[in-house]
């Protein structure tokens, strides 16, 4: 799996659409855009973008603990 960097800026940086294709699939649809290049789309299903928005939320609340920042050594 490639690894991909994202840095948007700015007001409109980042966006969320909803989708449904022809078989009636839901989709939410997160665009990252930065100054000068193309917008980054990734695209999720209902029910993986609700567990991701989840670990995010986690990873959220673990990042503002200092003890998370420590180096091991």
């Amino acid at each position: 799996m490639a690894e991909v960097v994202i840095l948007p800026s700015g007001a409109d940086a980042m966006e969320a659409g909803l989708m449904i294709d022809e078989t009636g699939t839901r989709f939410v649809v997160p665009t990252f855009k930065e100054p000068g290049s193309d917008p980054v789309i990734v695209t999720f299903t209902v029910p993986i973008f609700q567990d991701y928005v989840l670990h995010l939320a986690k990873t959220s609340e673990a990042a503002s603990d200092e003890l998370n920042w420590i180096i091991p050594g």
